[in-house]
């Protein structure tokens, strides 16, 4: 855990002295949705397209609604507030039940050398970091990326050691399937499966890869090799998601766990309300990214 420096200068009380903050991990992705057409065009997957798309989702009159407080678009750092609808049931002076609306704040930083979103895990907003990355999904998913011919993909990033420790939980293994997308961010990095990933994509105009292993007997025998832990590192770093279907034992029922349930969580000393995001300045919003971000970078 590494020291959360409070950037709005005011006395801490004794309490906020040992807060903590969980942050989610999200890596976004812009994939062409005709992969065919936007080379023809000589299109460029331009990831500042993200950040203009989640600019204009501010005007929202739907079960979403998300604040920009911050934007520096030189050096490719965002932040802002974000929720989603609830439901709370209230008493009034007549002791009545009556249903209102409720929009919980969760703050969210984004680091564009990353393609990543630090997002507050706040439950009562977003039951996982899964819900979490449908919500900018479809949020970011407007008129500026669809008249660029692209599409956001969104992805929690998985704890490190999560796929063989599901694997290894079960005796027995049916089916194993991966489903991989091919962003730009990680072209010299995972270079093995990026290359192979993006000749598939030429090949079949396809925006993502799904390779499915089988054994109907529950005799499925996956170890460690240069491309599967290239699939499941590129899994781990948001690009994709993975699926483990197996039991226990012999007698138990055959069941599914995903990557998605295995989110990286990041746990940092301090805490950030939306009063004092709303006060921040770029520089404060890129201190706080550059002191932990070697802990959620994919160059590693």
């Amino acid at each position: 855990e590494m020291f959360f420096k409070r950037t709005v200068k005011r006395p801490q009380s004794t309490l906020e002295q040992y807060l903590k903050m969980e942050l989610n991990v999200l890596l976004v992705s812009l994939l062409p949705m005709d992969e065919e057409l936007f080379i023809e065009q000589g299109q460029a997957r331009d990831i500042t397209l993200f950040e203009k798309a989640l600019d204009e989702a501010k005007e929202r009159n739907d079960d979403y609604s998300i604040k920009v407080y911050i934007n520096d678009p030189i050096n490719g750092y965002l932040a802002g507030i974000i929720s989603k609808k609830s439901s709370v049931k209230l008493h009034d002076r007549n002791f009545e039940i009556h249903n209102e609306e409720d929009f919980p704040p969760v703050i969210w930083l984004w680091d564009r050398s990353e393609q990543v979103i630090l997002l507050e895990n706040k439950r009562s907003a977003f039951s996982s970091a899964n819900v979490a990355a449908k919500a900018f999904s479809k949020i970011s998913n407007n008129i500026v990326l669809a008249e660029r011919g692209v599409r956001a993909h969104v992805n929690p990033k998985t704890v490190d050691s999560a796929f063989w420790e599901v694997f290894e939980s079960f005796e027995y293994v049916s089916e194993v399937k991966f489903n991989l997308s091919a962003p730009n961010l990680f072209g010299s990095t995972k270079k093995e499966i990026g290359d192979f990933l993006h000749e598939v994509v030429d090949e079949t105009n396809a925006s993502e890869f799904s390779p499915v292993f089988k054994n109907p007997d529950g005799n499925l025998n996956l170890k460690p090799s240069s491309w599967l832990n290239a699939m499941v590192d590129w899994v781990k770093d948001g690009a994709g998601t993975w699926n483990i279907r197996g039991k226990r034992s012999l007698k138990d029922q055959y069941k599914s766990i995903g990557s998605n349930t295995r989110a990286k969580l990041l746990v940092i000393d301090g805490n950030i309300t939306e009063l004092e995001l709303e006060n921040y300045k770029p520089q404060d919003v890129a201190e706080i990214i550059e002191m932990i971000r070697d802990r959620y970078t994919f160059k590693k």
